[in-house]
């Protein structure tokens, strides 16, 4: 055994090291990284106590590490040089505490959110997100990459539920802020910077979420027409008092593949009691035929297959973009990504404008024409969408993509003044650079 296997099978016992590293591991290293720089194990602790022996270790012995769940969004983010070690939390997967009569749980971070699901579904409640890979998702890696879906419409984003939140620090102590009732704001801030670090500042080990009542009457509108009217029909919807639980505008493409239609679209979910969600979907439809669009309704196992396609798009995506810009912004966006990416699958969230834009690694042309390595064209594709969202106080992050075209792009592409105050933080958090090195904004 390596060195780092042999003294972790000291610390938390042989059976919880494991040399089968993820499948395109070696997709984050850099073209700097030298020999010798995959990971030399997984590390699978099974309490927070073992976890906390794995990260003491690796900051005596700098070991670079990066943390994992079930290792669905490894390839988000930057490349790195070297890694020394995986920390996965997938046996770290209890649920500690689940207040029925407060709406609160609190899980441990390996728990699969399909799992969670399962357990508050018999109690009528649920967690209100709709991540990328809602079957292998962890709670975990959903905190650590803020992955939530079109119910943030809504119910708003992880920031907004996680009320609670315990991580293991760069030298094993551990932190916690937060607590388990909802009107606790202790440690508010805290909790909202470990959302999105993608693992930077600590290792998730404990968190408490807000919950909400399920409801079990859930029909969804797609309007579709030409992108004009749905312009002037999304802003009306904006205005009109209507509280669907997600409201997204999409592309043709994504229409075309979930057997839609050959148009864009708006998909306006409704949820509560039958009346309430009867009545909505009335206005809708009186929204729709004021702007001559064409309506249809999916209710029961439509519904559900057609959201469950929705995210299975993403899943297939070779070439992933998560964007952020105004909503009044959105079709000009969606007319743009269309024009330079025939092919470019676009979903945006309708009163947030943040969202998803996916397309395939080869250029379309270029690979008619022969060129099979088109990812200059594709760069510049990218840098033209981000520069449209950013005139339109927005951001586009490249989150998947293949190593070569994250060898040549700008992976976030931030512009802000914030980086000296993130770099501070780091710095804190994470002293030695140990944690995730190089994967996040800034290199950090």
């Amino acid at each position: 055994m390596s060195n780092i296997q042999t003294q972790l099978a000291n610390a938390i016992g042989i059976d919880n090291v494991s040399t089968d590293l993820p499948s395109g591991i070696a997709e984050l290293l850099s073209a700097k990284a030298q020999a010798g720089a995959l990971p030399a194990c997984v590390a699978l602790p099974t309490t927070v106590e073992d976890l906390g022996k794995v990260l003491a270790l690796a900051n005596r012995n700098r070991w670079r590490v990066l943390p994992t769940g079930q290792g669905t969004k490894l390839t988000w983010g930057n490349l790195t040089d070297r890694l020394d070690l995986l920390i996965s939390t997938g046996r770290l997967n209890k649920i500690l505490d689940h207040a029925v009569g407060d709406f609160t749980v609190t899980v441990q971070p390996g728990l699969k959110v399909s799992e969670l699901r399962a357990v508050l579904a018999e109690q009528g409640q649920f967690l209100a997100v709709d991540p990328a890979f809602p079957q292998q998702a962890t709670l975990g890696g959903l905190v650590a990459t803020a992955d939530t879906g079109s119910l943030r419409q809504r119910y708003g984003g992880l920031r907004d539920m996680l009320i609670g939140v315990q991580f293991a620090r760069y030298d094993g102590a551990l932190a916690r802020a937060g607590g388990k009732v909802v009107k606790n704001v202790a440690g508010y801030d805290l909790m909202k910077l470990m959302t999105g670090s993608y693992g930077s500042l600590g290792v998730l080990s404990e968190l408490t979420f807000r919950l909400y009542p399920r409801l079990a009457n859930v029909r969804s509108l797609i309007l579709t027409g030409p992108l004009s009217a749905l312009e002037a029909a999304a802003a009306e919807i904006r205005l009109s008092g209507l509280s669907p639980i997600a409201f997204d505008i999409v592309s043709k493409r994504v229409m075309m593949a979930l057997n839609q239609s050959n148009s864009h679209g708006i998909v306006a979910r409704f949820q509560g009691v039958a009346a309430g969600v009867e009545e909505q979907s009335e206005r809708l439809r009186k929204i729709a035929a004021t702007h001559n669009l064409g309506v249809q309704q999916l209710d029961g196992k439509a519904d559900t297959a057609f959201w469950q396609g929705s995210a299975a798009l993403i899943r297939s995506s070779s070439q992933l973009c998560k964007v952020g810009l105004k909503p009044s912004s959105i079709p000009s966006f969606l007319a743009l990504a269309e024009q330079i990416i025939p092919r470019a699958q676009v979903r945006l969230y309708g009163s947030s404008g943040l969202g998803w834009v996916q397309f395939d690694h080869i250029d379309e042309a270029a690979s008619d024409a022969g060129d099979m390595t088109a990812d200059f064209l594709e760069t510049d594709v990218i840098e033209k969408l981000r520069s449209h969202c950013e005139a339109n106080a927005g951001f586009l992050t490249l989150l998947q993509a293949p190593k070569t075209l994250k060898a040549k792009a700008d992976i976030w592409g931030y512009t802000g003044n914030a980086l000296g105050v993130m770099s501070s933080i780091k710095q804190k958090f994470d002293p030695h650079g140990l944690l995730s090195p190089g994967r996040f904004v800034g290199g950090l």
